[in-house]
């Protein structure tokens, strides 16, 4: 079964002749710092923006320890949204930047999975909930075009219904920082991703040898062509191996990577990776229209 291809706000994932869109983190830590990689990005030739509000110092609460008030960390998520539409002056249609012309993924990475939000399964789906109820208000133009949902949480059936029923698609993540799982465990992943409505199904891993990075191209190529007696998984697929060993993982558009990520620096040359491995975006560009199938 074939992937169906996303469409946000006007920009195809994957993208034109099948290669994959390339998104940028935008990591702050403040929102006034946002802003600037925001633009930066965009004039580098960025697809899509993720806003990554863990990271961000208008978001305290999410890192803040003891048990978390969903509705103030809610609203602090909110307003950091609505901040970064507003601090590049103003929105279109899909969740696209007028200025920028860039879908927004939404995001808040929990400290389980690389991030700095202190989160349990409970929290987790508590926060999900109270963003999403929140954006229910917002006009169409305003809201992201999709956000971010961490599978190991048990909320993303919950989280895909909310989000669709407002027109916001949803990415369902799985990061492993220490190790590749078999290839089983990481189908029966992706193919739980997609079960449960999930718009792309993203992977990040750690590998320990080229065996590693050679197995996860394996999985991804398996899910997105169909190959195989076990077919394909019928949504788009983001399959990431970190660190430099895993960098040909993020340029190798045979395998069938929808979404890459790459870092674009700021104005003292320092770029602030969301994950290590991640590459300036002029070097993902050049590698994938070289590597290009």
């Amino acid at each position: 079964m074939s992937a169906t291809p996303l469409t946000w706000g006007g920009r195809s994932i994957p993208g034109p002749g099948g290669l994959p869109a390339v998104a940028v983190s935008l990591t702050g830590p403040s929102l006034a710092q946002v802003r600037t990689q925001a633009r930066r990005a965009v004039d580098a030739g960025a697809d899509v923006l993720e806003l990554r509000v863990d990271l961000l110092e208008e978001a305290g609460a999410l890192a803040a320890p003891g048990p978390l008030d969903a509705a103030t960390a809610a609203a602090q998520v909110l307003e950091c949204l609505r901040g970064l539409g507003e601090a590049i002056d103003g929105a279109d249609a899909d969740g696209v930047d007028a200025d920028t012309g860039a879908p927004v993924l939404l995001t808040c990475r929990t400290a389980a999975e690389g991030g700095r939000a202190h989160l349990d399964d409970a929290a987790y789906g508590a926060l999900l909930r109270s963003v999403l109820d929140g954006l229910a208000d917002w006009a169409p133009e305003r809201l992201p075009a999709a956000i971010d949902v961490e599978v190991q949480h048990g909320c993303l059936r919950q989280a895909c219904e909310q989000a669709h029923g407002l027109g916001i698609g949803v990415v369902a993540s799985f990061h492993d920082f220490e190790a590749t799982p078999s290839d089983e465990v990481l189908e029966e992943v992706l193919a739980r991703m997609a079960c449960q409505g999930a718009d792309l199904a993203k992977i990040a891993v750690w590998p320990t040898s080229a065996d590693d990075v050679a197995r996860l191209l394996g999985v991804c190529a398996r899910a997105t062509t169909g190959a195989g007696e076990r077919g394909g998984l019928g949504v788009p697929v983001a399959a990431m191996s970190m660190g430099a060993l895993g960098a040909v993982s993020r340029v190798a558009p045979a395998f069938g990577s929808a979404l890459t990520f790459a870092v674009v620096p700021d104005e003292q040359g320092l770029a602030r990776a969301s994950a290590p491995g991640q590459l300036p975006i002029q070097d993902v560009r050049r590698c994938l229209e070289l590597l290009r199938a």
